[in-house]
């Protein structure tokens, strides 16, 4: 019975290992490098947080002269926290911070929310 089964294995084994060569793709030159500077990019888009991936805080939602009035009153708390004014229809908007992920982001909700207690932890263009 064991004799038969390990035969068994070695027919499979024959079939199907010359297989998975014959179905490998392979990739010229140009491709590869094309593929290279693709994660490039997208590592640099990583970097710069503009995959939108990340976490922020909005900490206001309304016109443009408030929102200036509290990213000014943000930036002089000193939280070390980069702060921007965003137009979304019909309101500005000050978010703060860049996040990779919600445990960072609740850290920093934490520190925030007793001076600005409206914020919300977002996800730009989720």
């Amino acid at each position: 019975m064991m004799l038969k089964n390990i035969f068994f294995a070695i027919i499979l084994i024959a079939i199907f290992l010359p297989a998975n060569f014959c179905f490998a793709q392979k990739l010229n030159t140009s491709e590869l490098q094309t593929i290279k500077e693709l994660i490039k990019v997208k590592h640099e888009l990583e970097s710069n947080h503009e995959l939108k991936s990340t976490y922020k805080l909005q900490i206001f939602s309304g016109s443009l002269d408030q929102a200036n009035e509290t990213q000014e009153k943000f930036e002089s708390l000193q939280l070390d926290i980069a702060s921007q004014i965003i137009y979304q229809t019909p309101n500005y908007k000050v978010w703060v911070g860049n996040y990779r992920n919600r445990i960072q982001a609740d850290r920093a909700f934490e520190k925030v929310k007793s001076e600005y207690p409206n914020t919300l932890i977002i996800r730009p263009g989720k």
